[in-house]
């Protein structure tokens, strides 16, 4: 990765596919923060449409909440705004509200089901669901 002192970087993948694990460690003042991810290094990428805007260039989007009383969507990703906007009227969002864990989960799953889709256009259905069954296995490891 480089550089290895900044706020974004570059992380240069080898020819050959794998799995690796990053580490990160921030520090501000006495505080220090430390955080891991593993990602997965492909044989080949998936094109983007020719049109489309590449999601996610800087960190993850930012949420908020919009009140869509029944209405069927949970969620909505705005590229332009870099922005999930989560429908909080929703009963799904009621139902996971009894307890803040279980909202945050729930808001979780909405990120990742976000982040896939816009990560995978074109993608099948299976494939999309591989992916998120893969996100949330990571993602709920971290949860706890």
């Amino acid at each position: 990765m480089e550089p290895t002192d900044a706020e974004f970087v570059e992380y240069h993948a080898p020819a050959e596919p794998e799995v690796a694990r990053i580490a990160l460690t921030a520090t501000q003042d006495e505080t220090v923060c430390e955080a891991t991810a593993v990602i997965t290094v492909t044989a080949e990428l998936i094109p983007h449409r020719s049109g489309d805007e590449v999601p996610f260039k800087h960190g993850l989007p930012g949420y908020t909440y919009e009140r869509a009383s029944g209405a069927l969507w949970r969620s909505r990703y705005l590229v332009d705004r870099s922005l999930i906007v989560i429908n909080n009227a929703h009963a799904d969002f009621i139902f996971a509200s009894r307890s803040d864990a279980a909202k945050l989960r729930y808001i979780a799953r909405l990120y990742a089901k976000e982040i896939v889709l816009s990560n995978f256009p074109g993608a099948s259905r299976e494939e999309l669901l591989e992916r998120i069954v893969e996100l949330t296995l990571y993602m709920e490891e971290h949860l706890k």
